[in-house]
C-alpha cells in the first residue's frame, strides 16, 4: 500500500495532490519509525508536524521555477512530450545534445543551460507564456515547445515544433519586426523526424537550433549595446559553420550574413569611439576610430553610415580633403542633411566658401537634429582651434548660427570674428556678403 502511495506521489510530485500524497506516504514511514520507538502522543505530534513542514518547504523549493546564475547567458529550454516516452526521448536527444554543444569551448563556462521541469514546461502554450517564463527565469534565450509522435505516410515520425524567444533592449518597431523574420527565417519551428533514422536528425536539428540561437542572442546582445559579446558569439558560429561540409539553406545564409554582421559591430564602435573624440578629442578615441573603421569589410562602402565615417577618417588621419570629398559625392542620392554638412566643411577646408555656403542653404531646408547641431558646431570650433589660419570657418559659423541654429547674436560675432582676420585680398566677396548678412541681422 504505501510503495503504491510513493509511486503516484511521484507521478504528482509537482502539483497539490503529489505534495498531500508525499506527506501521507512521510506519516505512513514515520508511523512504523515512531511504533518501533515507542514514542509518546507528544512526541508523535511534533515529529508528524515536522515532517509535514519539512516536506511542504521541499515541494516548495522543488517547485520553484530556476533563474539565470547572476553573470552568466541563461538559455532555458521548455520542451513538452505528451508521454513519458516522448518526454525521455527529448531529454536524451535533443536537450542533452544542445546542453552539450552550448556549454563547449570558452564560451560555453559563460553559459547557464535550464532545462525546464514537465510541469513548468506543460503550462507554457503560447508567447505570452513564454515570455513570462523568460522573464522569472532571467534568461536571454528561451526555446519552447512540444514533442508528438505521430505516423506520417505509414512511418513512425517524431514531430518537434519549436519557437524561441530573446531578449534585448526596448528597439525601434521596424528594428523588433526585422529581428522576428529572421528569427523566422532561420529557426527550425517544425521538424519531422522519422524513428528509424532519429538519432542522426536529432543530432543534426540540435546543431541547427544551436547556430541560429548564438546567431540570434549575438543580434539581439549587439542591439542592447554589448558589442563584444556579440563578436564572440558571431565568430563562434562561423567557427563552426566553417567545418561543417554542407549546403543545407540556413547554413549557406548565416555564412554569407555573419561577416555582414561582424562588419556592423565594427562600424558601431566606429561611431562610439568617434562620438567620444567629438566630446574629448582624445587621440586615444580616435585611434579607436580608425581600427575599428578599417575592420570594417569594403564589400561595405556602398553603406550610407560608412561612407560618411570614411570620409572623416581620411580628413583626420591626413587632411586628404579631394578623397574625403569622393567618399561624401557618392551620397547624393540619399536625402539627408549629414552629407551635406560633411561637403559644406571640406569645401570651406579648400577655400571654396561659395559652395560651402550653397551646401549650408540646403541644410537649412531640413529639420536638424540638436545633437546634430552640437556637433557641427563643436568640430567648426574644434578646426578653428587646430588651425587658426582657416579663420574661413568664421564665416561658416556665422552663417550656420544665423540661418540653422537661430543665434543671430553669436552670428554676428563670427561675422565680425572673419572680418577682423580677413585682411587681405582673399575671401573679398565673402567680406561683403558678412556685413550684408551683418546689417540685415541688426535691422531685424
Amino acid at each position: 500500500m504505501s510503495d503504491k502511495i510513493i509511486e503516484i506521489a511521484q507521478e504528482y510530485w509537482h502539483t497539490w495532490k503529489g505534495l498531500l500524497l508525499s506527506i501521507a506516504a512521510s506519516s505512513l514511514i514515520l508511523s512504523v519509525v515512531l511504533g518501533q520507538l515507542k514514542s509518546t502522543d507528544l512526541i508523535s505530534v511534533i515529529a508528524y508536524l515536522f515532517t509535514a513542514i519539512l516536506v511542504s518547504l521541499v515541494w516548495y523549493f522543488a517547485n520553484l521555477c530556476p533563474k539565470t546564475e547572476k553573470g552568466k547567458l541563461g538559455f532555458v529550454v521548455s520542451i513538452r512530450g505528451t508521454s513519458d516516452a516522448e518526454q525521455k526521448k527529448i531529454s536524451d536527444d535533443f536537450i542533452y545534445n544542445l546542453r552539450s554543444l552550448l556549454k563547449r569551448g570558452p564560451l560555453g563556462k559563460n553559459v547557464d543551460f535550464i532545462e525546464i521541469s514537465k510541469n513548468i514546461s506543460s503550462k507554457i502554450n503560447d508567447i505570452d507564456d513564454a515570455q513570462l517564463l523568460r522573464a522569472k527565469t532571467k534568461a536571454k534565450f528561451l526555446i519552447y515547445g512540444r514533442i508528438r509522435i505521430r505516423k506520417i505516410d505509414g512511418n513512425d515520425c517524431n514531430i518537434l515544433e519549436l519557437e524561441g524567444i530573446v531578449s534585448h533592449a526596448d528597439l525601434p518597431k521596424e528594428v523588433s519586426e526585422k529581428l522576428a523574420n529572421e528569427f523566422g527565417e532561420l529557426f527550425p519551428r517544425r521538424v519531422n523526424i522519422k524513428s528509424e533514422n532519429d538519432l542522426f536528425s536529432f543530432n543534426f536539428t540540435t546543431e541547427w537550433t544551436e547556430v541560429v540561437a548564438k546567431y540570434v542572442i549575438g543580434i539581439a546582445s549587439a542591439l542592447s549595446g554589448d558589442l563584444d559579446y556579440a563578436e564572440v558569439l558571431y565568430k563562434d558560429v562561423q567557427q563552426s559553420l566553417e567545418v561543417k561540409q554542407t549546403d543545407f539553406p540556413v547554413f549557406e545564409k548565416l555564412k554569407n550574413r555573419i561577416p555582414k554582421r561582424i562588419t556592423e559591430i565594427n562600424k558601431a564602435r566606429s561611431n562610439i569611439s568617434l562620438n567620444e573624440w567629438r566630446k574629448t578629442h582624445d587621440k586615444n578615441e580616435l585611434e579607436k576610430f580608425i581600427s575599428s573603421l578599417d575592420k570594417v569589410d569594403d564589400s561595405a562602402e556602398s553603406d550610407y553610415g560608412t561612407l560618411l565615417l570614411k570620409g572623416i577618417k581620411v580628413f583626420l588621419c591626413s587632411r586628404d580633403v579631394d578623397l574625403a570629398l569622393s567618399y561624401v559625392q557618392k551620397c547624393k542620392k540619399i536625402d539627408d542633411p549629414i552629407w551635406h554638412f560633411n561637403s559644406a566643411f571640406l569645401h570651406a577646408y579648400k577655400g571654396d566658401l561659395a559652395k560651402a555656403i550653397r551646401e549650408y542653404r540646403i541644410c537649412s531646408n531640413y529639420d536638424i537634429a540638436a545633437i546634430t547641431i552640437s556637433q557641427v558646431e563643436s568640430f567648426l570650433v574644434w578646426i578653428i582651434e587646430e588651425e587658426p589660419d582657416k579663420y574661413q570657418f568664421y564665416y561658416c559659423l556665422g552663417f550656420f548660427n544665423w540661418k540653422i541654429k537661430g543665434d543671430e547674436k553669436k552670428a554676428v560675432e563670427d561675422f565680425q570674428a572673419f572680418l577682423k582676420y580677413s585682411t587681405g585680398e582673399l575671401f573679398t566677396k565673402e567680406v561683403c556678403l558678412a556685413r550684408k548678412w551683418i546689417g540685415e541681422i541688426e535691422e531685424e
